[in-house]
């Protein structure tokens, strides 16, 4: 994942609170285009880390493919890998991540890093906070090894559970 996995949008949420509104693809689209997100502290660390050891990053992302070529350039202004084979896996309709996980369901994926538990697996998508619950005790096995959760404090699919 990229957006508070390891680019920190932080600004762009100071943003949204100072002018009294709330996120929308265009004021998103509008933050994006500027290239201006830094990383998280220790996600260049860890990515040239993994790079040296020879493991292909792949950069799985809801952000928008219209916002491709911005995204690009912000990951190589950060320093994070990044060459003519570097794979980019952005959104095009569903927010599910399915399809692009599916798309390269050939390699030999060790790990998924992530901040909403739908960057893992399809089987979180669109459910309450009691049915992610208990998918996130059925894959247990596998957190901490191959998800790893970085926690996100400002956004989520969680908040829809406060609604009830």
């Amino acid at each position: 994942d990229l957006d508070e996995t390891i680019f920190n949008n932080t600004p762009y949420n100071e943003m949204l609170i100072e002018k009294e509104t709330s996120f929308n693809q265009e004021n998103w689209s509008n933050w994006v285009n500027k290239k201006i997100a830094t990383a998280i502290p220790g996600s260049l660390d860890f990515f040239t880390y993994a790079e040296s050891k020879g493991v292909e990053i792949i950069y799985l992302s809801n952000r928008r493919i219209e916002n491709y070529e911005p995204t690009k350039e912000n990951l190589i202004k950060l320093g994070f890998p990044f060459d003519n084979s570097t794979k980019i896996l952005l959104r095009t309709n569903s927010s599910d991540k399915y399809e692009r996980r599916k798309s390269i369901s050939d390699q030999n994926i060790i790990m998924f890093i992530g901040d909403n538990l739908g960057d893992f697996d399809s089987a979180f998508f669109d459910k309450s906070n009691e049915q992610r619950w208990e998918v996130s005790n059925n894959l247990k096995e596998k957190f901490g090894d191959q998800f790893i959760l970085i926690p996100n404090l400002i956004y989520g699919d969680w908040e829809r559970g406060f609604n009830n």
